[in-house]
């Protein structure tokens, strides 16, 4: 199965960087002013968005290529490689002894609350 995402952003708009997690593959807007995202995988369809005021953080699913097409047409795989599997989350990765998503949202994402 196969699920497509397009992101865009104008030249002129606030710069923003989405993330292809648990990979951390990083595009910065508006450096690429569209890239559309292919997932490729059995449950492709369960990818998850979460928005920050300066980053859009994508959680790919389980055993679930993702594919990058910049508009200039560049075309490369960004996540879900299988000679390389996420621990915890892919088929052939090492089980965790906790969740990875909520360890990595923890570390790199959660903003403490500012008065």
């Amino acid at each position: 199965m196969e699920f497509q995402l397009a992101v865009s952003a104008p030249p002129n708009a606030h710069r923003f960087v989405i993330v292809i997690e648990p990979e951390a593959m990083q595009y910065e807007f508006p450096k690429e002013g569209k890239v559309v995202l292919a997932f490729r995988g059995p449950d492709s369809m369960l990818a998850e968005l979460t928005y920050y005021p300066d980053a859009v953080i994508i959680w790919r699913p389980a055993d679930t290529e993702v594919w990058a097409t910049t508009a200039n047409g560049r075309c490369e795989q960004i996540a879900g490689f299988a000679d390389n599997p996420a621990p915890g989350l892919d088929t052939a990765g090492s089980p965790l002894d906790r969740p990875m998503r909520q360890t990595l949202e923890n570390i790199f994402y959660t903003q403490p609350e500012q008065d």
